[in-house]
């Protein structure tokens, strides 16, 4: 049996990874039928191929590695699977070759019937817009989070803000855990702000989670430093000295930062360092959360991206 519904996974994957190239739904077709989870898996890629296609990209190969799989439960006709995959897709643009890689944890049903094993659901734990840092907060919390200018007083001097160092720090740790830090299952923006500290910009030490932004070893944190929204409110007050706004996504530079804002309802819900840029000139950004590595700004390839979806895009100074 174990082998049986093994296969079957294997294939399931392999199928997906194929839609990746190819953009050929046929196979996938019965899996999709009256299964939403499965329908929103082949949209996100889908849309992940046509925002590749709409940059002048030719995707060329994908590479899936099924890793940790764990039996949370076995029964006659069903097993419900825990496990890790890593994606590596390489693609081109103007004759340059790219890489993109991203990690996902997934809880996986497959059911046999009539002797043969599908898959039932597929779910994507982690993905990106969730509540973050670990903690209750309240709207007003997340909203008005005191950016007083004396704060900043608080803070060492000015540096050189060393995109090398961001750079280096994100790939470094762009699908593992500093164990000098602070840790979430939601972790986009406790990874950014690792980030930019590694690269020079210095803490606000207010030692009150609402004010500054800081962090002490892996036990206490300013909302600023792990909740997406109040990061963006931090740093784009116009008390910050270190950081402006810019108008569109071609501005940016390395160690520079991106928001997102899902629904455009005006609470940000994400936030991305820029590693790279595109022979195109526009950003690749390295993520926690869902990991990812060299991933197109735009991140239409989420299940939290939506039509609505906004954008601020935040320059660090150096």
């Amino acid at each position: 049996m174990a082998k049986s519904w093994m296969n079957t996974l294997k294939n399931y994957f392999s199928m997906l990874n194929q839609l990746q190239i190819e953009g050929d739904v046929s196979e996938l077709a019965s899996y999709c039928e009256k299964n939403e989870s499965l329908t929103m898996e082949v949209r996100r890629i889908l849309r992940g191929r046509e925002n590749l296609l709409e940059r002048k990209a030719t995707p060329l190969k994908c590479k899936t590695t099924i890793r940790q799989i764990r039996i949370l439960s076995e029964h006659k006709n069903q097993v419900d699977l825990a496990l890790q995959n890593h994606i590596w897709k390489l693609y081109h643009i103007n004759h340059f070759f790219l890489e993109q890689e991203d990690e996902q944890q997934r809880y996986i049903s497959l059911k046999e019937k009539a002797g043969n094993w599908f898959v039932d659901r597929d779910y994507i734990v982690g993905e990106e817009g969730l509540r973050e840092g670990n903690e209750e907060i309240d709207a007003s919390a997340l909203n008005n989070v005191d950016l007083a200018k004396e704060n900043l007083e608080l803070s060492s001097q000015k540096g050189q803000y060393n995109r090398a160092k961001v750079k280096r720090y994100a790939e470094l740790w762009w699908n593992r855990y500093n164990p000098t830090y602070p840790k979430f299952d939601v972790d986009c923006t406790n990874f950014v702000s690792q980030c930019m500290h590694e690269g020079g910009l210095p803490m606000d030490r207010t030692g009150r989670k609402e004010k500054g932004w800081w962090a002490y070893g892996k036990d206490s944190w300013s909302y600023s430093w792990s909740v997406a929204n109040s990061l963006m409110l931090y740093l784009t007050s116009g008390s910050h000295p270190y950081a402006e706004m810019k108008k569109s996504a071609d501005q940016l530079m390395i160690g520079d930062v991106i928001a997102y804002d899902w629904d455009g309802a005006g609470v940000f819900g994400h936030n991305t360092i820029v590693v790279a840029k595109d022979p195109n000139g526009m950003p690749l950004v390295n993520a926690h959360t869902i990991n990812s590595r060299h991933r197109y700004w735009e991140y239409r390839d989420s299940y939290a991206w939506t039509p609505n979806t906004k954008y601020r895009f935040i320059h660090i100074s150096s």
